[in-house]
């Protein structure tokens, strides 16, 4: 009988101790995405991982749209596993094909992207510097 009580205790602190650290050690990570083509153009996005889709979203200029994640570690899929990444493909009227860039990749944007905003420009993206304050970290399509 003591034994299975102390065996309860310990499932109990185990899971207080994977809730707390569930909660409290892993912060959720957001990701906004402006409009800056310029003139009137509209953006057409659409971001997924490999294993979630975000949807096709459409941006008049100077429009954002965000979407946020809490990357988890102990899961084996590509939205909640340490190698997170998130890819965008670009649109817009009069561009010819598709354009496509990396908007969140663990190893790159884990350390200072918490609140990842990016830009989106006919160059390509560019992501928000805290550092700078600017977004000067452009990505070419």
């Amino acid at each position: 009988m003591v034994s299975f009580i102390g065996n309860g205790m310990l499932l109990m602190l185990l899971l207080l101790l994977a809730t707390t650290t569930y909660t409290w050690g892993i912060s959720k990570r957001h990701v906004r995405i402006t409009n800056e083509l310029g003139g009137d153009l509209t953006l057409t996005v659409h971001c997924k991982s490999k294993d979630d889709d975000i949807g096709v979203k459409v941006l008049p200029p100077h429009a954002s749209f965000e979407f946020s994640f809490r990357p988890l570690y102990v899961f084996k899929t590509q939205f909640y596993c340490r190698n997170t990444e998130f890819f965008c493909s670009f649109r817009w009227p009069g561009l010819d094909g598709i354009r496509w860039a990396d908007i969140y990749n663990y190893y790159r944007d884990d350390y200072c992207c918490s609140q990842c905003q990016w830009v989106v420009y006919k160059g390509g993206p560019c992501m928000y510097n805290f550092q700078t304050q600017l977004f000067d970290k452009c990505f070419n399509f």
